[in-house]
Formats: C-alpha cells, sequence, structure tokens
C-alpha cells in the first residue's frame, strides 16, 4: 500500500474522511494525493452578461486560489494529529468528479480511494453521494467510503466482509486480512439469509474451511428479513469499525450482495464501507 487518493470538496463530510486517510497512510507507510474536481458551466454567450463573462473566463484561476488556500488547513490537521511526517500532493482537475478521480486512480496506480459520502440528502451528494458510488463500482482500487458522522479512534479492530461464498470472494478476503494486516483486526464474514434454510449455514461451514488457517475469523449466518436491518445489527452489538463489500457488477437478483447494496450501505450507515473488486 503506497498511495491514497483523498478526493474533496472541502466539506465537513470530506474533513471527516481526511483523518481517515492520514491513519491509513501512517499505517500503511503511503503518501497521499489530493483530489479537487470542478466543473465548468455550460453556458452560451449569448446568456452570459459582461459580468458573468467575466467570472466565467476566470474560474479557472478562482478554483486554482480556493484550492490553493485550502491546502494549508489541510497540512494543520495533519500537524495536529501528529502526521506532519506524511507526504502529500495536491491535484487540481477540471472535469466531473467521478471522471477526474477515476483518471488519477489509474494514471497514479492508487492503492486505496478514501472517500466521504453525507447520504442521500443534499447538494452535497453531488460531489460526495451519488459520485461515491460510482467510483465504488468503477475504480481499478479498493474504494473506502466515509459516512460524515463517523469518528475514528485509530483503530479498526472488528472488520465485518459480507460474503456471497464465491470463489472470487475467497480470493478478496485474503486480500483485505493482509491489507488491514497493519491494525491486526478481528474478521467478521457474514451472510444475512433470507430464505430461512439450512443449505447457507452448511455453505458457510465449507467457506469457513477454506480459512481455518486463520485465528483472527469467525463466520455466521445471519437470518433475518432485511439485509441492511440485520447487518446493522450486527455491526452494532460487535462495534464493527468497518465492513468491507464486494463488488459484484451483475443483475441485483442474481446476487444477494451486488454493488447497489455496497453503495447504499454507505449512504445510509455510519459505519465506513470499504468496497473491494473481485480478483
Amino acid at each position: 500500500m503506497n498511495k491514497i487518493l483523498f478526493p474533496t470538496d472541502f466539506s465537513d463530510a470530506a474533513q471527516q474522511a481526511f483523518i481517515y486517510a492520514l491513519h491509513l497512510a501512517d499505517k500503511f507507510g503511503a503518501e497521499i494525493t489530493t483530489l479537487h474536481a470542478y466543473e465548468m458551466p455550460q453556458v452560451s454567450d449569448m446568456e452570459l452578461t459582461p459580468s458573468l463573462r467575466n467570472f466565467y473566463d476566470n474560474m479557472d484561476l478562482y478554483e486554482f486560489e480556493s484550492y490553493r488556500d485550502a491546502i494549508p488547513p489541510l497540512v494543520d490537521t495533519a500537524r495536529a494529529h501528529g502526521f506532519d511526517h506524511i507526504i502529500m500532493q495536491h491535484v487540481l482537475k477540471q472535469g466531473d468528479p467521478e471522471s477526474a478521480i477515476l483518471e488519477v486512480a489509474v494514471n497514479d496506480a492508487i492503492d486505496l480511494i478514501v472517500m466521504g459520502t453525507t447520504g442521500a440528502r443534499g447538494l452535497k451528494e453531488i460531489f460526495m453521494g451519488s459520485t461515491a458510488g460510482e467510483v465504488m463500482e468503477n475504480a481499478p482500487c479498493p474504494v473506502l467510503t466515509i459516512p460524515e458522522k463517523s469518528t475514528f479512534d485509530g483503530k479498526i479492530d472488528q472488520i465485518a466482509f459480507t460474503t456471497t461464498f464465491s470463489e472470487e470472494e475467497q480470493l478478496t478476503l485474503h486480500l483485505l486480512n493482509k491489507m488491514f494486516a497493519p491494525f491486526k483486526p478481528h474478521i467478521h464474514c457474514l451472510n444475512v439469509d433470507l430464505a430461512h434454510t439450512e443449505a447457507y449455514t452448511r455453505k458457510m461451514e465449507t467457506f469457513a474451511g477454506i480459512f481455518s488457517e486463520y485465528d483472527n475469523m469467525e463466520f455466521h449466518v445471519l437470518d433475518g428479513t432485511d439485509i441492511n436491518e440485520e447487518l446493522t445489527k450486527y455491526m452494532e452489538a460487535n462495534h464493527v469499525d468497518l465492513l468491507a463489500m464486494v463488488t459484484h457488477q451483475r443483475n441485483f437478483l442474481q446476487e444477494l450482495f451486488h454493488y447497489s447494496k455496497t453503495k447504499q450501505m454507505a449512504y445510509h450507515a455510519d459505519t465506513p464501507v470499504l468496497a473491494l473488486k473481485n480478483k
């Protein structure tokens, strides 16, 4: 883990995500790239008064100056939390946020994207809501979404990992365990049985057998009628610090934990959600 990308719109949600990015960079020995993307409004010359034309022509400069002014507070935050040793670089890009994030992630060989979410409400969702969900699906690397109300004590002791028992998820669980090894977490592997049958329990037993070498994992099938509700109850009872899911790029009805469920959890929970690609 060498490079962490932190997209920001300077909101409170982004500030909270920055705290996570700092802690992770410190633990992983990684550097942070901050990114702000902005879009030029699509207008014709006929719609612009002289004063608006002047503003439009200078919008690039305005965005640059705004971003330049936002960098010192980020540096101050890092220093205040004891992370002034972390290397940071800052990128400003014109374009829609999703495209800018994905472009930087690919071109800079980013290992992890850390970004904030505010839920399905407000204008902030334009940048850190729906964008976060789309980045989850399309990013070439893991994406960690941080809810605005989430607080971080510097520890990731308990991780929940949802599974449908697929072979791809076996590889991803190995990756998750390796990725967060510096935190020495306990990993809870979960499936929600909506059908109320023994089949899921047997599948989980087989799945658990593959990881018998690990002493930091436990495996549970939760019985219930609502995935979100059962996961939330379990996470609260077990003080889960992070929920990890695999992004399946296929129809929700074909998979119990489709990526849209991952996005929904990111919008409506206070627990950070880590979206992992199938390997």
